[in-house]
């Protein structure tokens, strides 16, 4: 879906698909290597168009998710990583923490079998 066409009423949002990481390890490495306009400009955009991306996303089985609607649901988990960045931490890495790169994640099982399908 990063090649192709989104759905008509998100296509505003396709600007993102370079956001929309298949990874819980893929996002938070792009977390970490975006500046804070980036996360806020992906936050703030995202933001009002959440809830009618959860409500489109609702209407498929999670474990049977189309791959078309995939980087509709990759960017709302990548639009959470923005969140807690603007909203709490205001840094892309959790300030007077261990840096996450020291960090390694390892996929869930759904996330695994999201992937293979």
């Amino acid at each position: 879906m990063n090649d192709t066409a989104w759905p008509v009423e998100f296509q505003d949002l396709q600007r993102f698909a370079p956001w929309a990481l298949a990874t819980e390890d893929a996002r938070m490495r792009k977390r970490l290597a975006s500046g804070m306009t980036e996360l806020t400009d992906l936050y703030t955009t995202v933001l009002p168009r959440m809830e009618a991306l959860a409500e489109h996303l609702a209407q498929y089985p999670l474990e049977s998710l189309p791959a078309a609607q995939k980087p509709l649901l990759y960017l709302g988990l990548m639009f959470m990583e923005a969140a807690v960045c603007v909203e709490l931490f205001k840094d892309p890495d959790v300030p007077e923490s261990l840096g996450a790169e020291h960090i390694e994640v390892l996929s869930e099982t759904l996330e695994r079998r999201l992937l293979a399908v």
